[in-house]
């Protein structure tokens, strides 16, 4: 095991790639992420031994995660009051569970082609396939956290236009056989193999031109204008759960939706769950006074918030039209111990007793809300990362016209949270050719078009409204909207099945 970490340059090498990987998405940079995981497939084809490759990939990924999801510090720490130090240890734990599916990945791809020859087919099939199966994989095992993807850093960039063909599960392949071609590109420069070089280079280039030219395609049409009001509380969670915060709360929503220069019936949305308590506790008073547009004005409401069903509770989305409730949809995917908890804890929560610890999913089969005769379908918070799930709203009679996120991200604090889930949200316009509108508490409230580009949007934290006019889309689905991610797992699995049946069999042969 002490050979493992001889050599201690490839090691710093791995986080360093990892640290590129983790920046490569708020601000969206293809290139820095497309280098970082072509050193990570350098550093694991050169690589020896059994365990050294999974050690790599797990620096890579502790790196990567580290800076991707550093936002949780600020939950653990600044709002759960865990010292820092004891903080700084749980997201690195955190990271470190993330981390083994980049290093399962090194592990696979290494195990599956041997140091033979140039690397070619390490570098085109074996290690893309690895490692986007193993994406694929954090997107699934235990409910799913695929949250900094390499997919979200080509928002901007060529490969952008194969989101609508293959999803970010395909995204993730595409982007990951980039790095294998310039690893192939740069290793045969340094030994002069000019023609190799020419061979790999373009490609290269024919890869990221079919994704700019696939993104000229216009997988929908206009449809309707619609007038959107995007509420941006800014309310901190302490002052959310202060004694007063109720009221405060209500005040500042309140003044936000009574400003002038929302045009004709447009619609109002507020941020996910704005209330601290159920909407059936909330005052007779404060309600009456928040629904009030919907009834002078005729403007359709839209807002977040907790229901109670029973004996149980959900995380809604509640349509307001006319001073009635018209529409509700119910979160689909919990968070694991933040809104569901998982088998073999229910003992946790019950001891501490708390009322929405434990929330009912919603079904897959729900309508879009009907607003002036167009389709909106609400998201709520970090279901946005789901795209296969996204693709339920494909599945009925009706297809939404308009994807509306309604989030609370004010646990984060102004963190890289905000810009990467905008990031997520842009992704998901541009699989789907639907434009966007996102109303968070903290934000980044905005509004995408179908072709995920922001048209406006608010500065982070600080409250404001952003009025303006969605054109909404319509048309058939878009090759992902119809296929979702089962193509290309399959593609994954029939891969690694080839090469690994080919690996046994020369071990066999070499045996024999």
């Amino acid at each position: 095991m002490v050979k493992v970490f001889r050599n201690l340059y490839i090691w710093f090498l791995a986080l360093l790639a990892g640290a590129i990987q983790g920046f490569s998405f708020a601000p969206a940079n293809q290139w820095s992420q497309i280098v970082a995981v072509a050193l990570l497939f350098f550093l694991i084809w050169r690589s020896r031994g059994v365990w050294q490759p999974f050690f790599l990939g797990l620096c890579f990924g502790l790196a990567w995660f580290v800076v991707s999801i550093s936002w949780t510090y600020v939950s653990i720490h600044y709002y759960g009051y865990v010292p820092s130090i004891l903080s700084g240890i749980i997201v690195l734990a955190f990271a470190g569970v993330l981390a083994l599916f980049p290093a399962s990945a090194s592990f696979l791809m290494k195990r599956l082609c041997s140091n033979d020859g140039r690397g070619t087919i390490f570098f085109l099939f074996c290690a893309p396939v690895s490692w986007a199966l193993c994406e694929w994989l954090r997107s699934v095992v235990l409910s799913g956290f695929p949250w900094a993807a390499s997919a979200y850093a080509h928002v901007d960039g060529f490969l952008r236009g194969y989101a609508p063909l293959c999803g970010t599960v395909g995204l993730n392949f595409i982007a990951a056989f980039c790095s294998g071609l310039l690893v192939l590109l740069l290793s045969n420069l340094l030994v002069r193999q000019t023609r190799s070089a020419i061979i790999f280079f373009s490609i290269l280039v024919c890869v990221m031109g079919v994704g700019y030219g696939v993104y000229q395609i216009n997988w929908s049409k206009d449809f309707k204008d619609v007038e959107f009001r995007l509420v941006q509380g800014g309310v901190s969670q302490d002052e959310k759960f202060s004694p007063m915060g109720s009221e405060k709360t209500f005040n500042r929503y309140i003044k936000l939706i009574r400003e002038p220069g929302l045009k004709g019936k447009g619609v109002i949305v507020l941020p996910e769950t704005i209330f601290p308590v159920p909407v059936g506790k909330v005052p007779t008073v404060l309600w009456n006074r928040l629904i009030e547009v919907t009834k002078t004005a005729q403007r359709s409401l839209i807002l977040g918030g907790f229901m109670q069903d029973g004996t149980d509770y959900v995380n809604s989305v509640l349509l307001i039209q006319k001073g009635e409730l018209t529409g509700l949809y119910v979160k689909k995917h919990l968070v694991p111990f933040g809104e569901y908890v998982p088998f073999g804890f229910h003992w946790f929560v019950a001891m501490l007793g708390i009322p929405m610890g434990d929330l009912r999913a919603g079904s897959r089969e729900q309508a879009p809300f009907e607003i002036n005769g167009v389709s909106i379908a609400p998201v709520l918070c970090y279901e946005d990362l789901f795209g296969a799930e996204i693709r339920d709203w494909w599945q009925g009679k009706e297809t939404p016209q308009v994807l509306m996120n309604l989030s609370n991200l004010g646990w984060f604090g102004d963190s890289l949270a905000l810009p990467q889930h905008l990031n997520i949200s842009r992704m998901r316009a541009i699989e789907f050719s639907r434009p966007v509108v996102r109303a968070t508490n903290t934000g980044a409230t905005a509004a995408i078009d179908h072709k995920g580009r922001v048209i406006s949007q608010l500065p982070y934290v600080i409250p404001g409204k952003l009025d303006v006019s969605i054109k909404a889309q319509k048309g058939e689905a878009t090759p992902y909207a119809r296929l979702g991610d089962f193509p290309f797992v399959v593609f994954y699995l029939v891969i690694l099945f080839v090469f690994g049946f080919k690996k046994q069999r020369r071990s066999n042969n070499s045996d024999a």
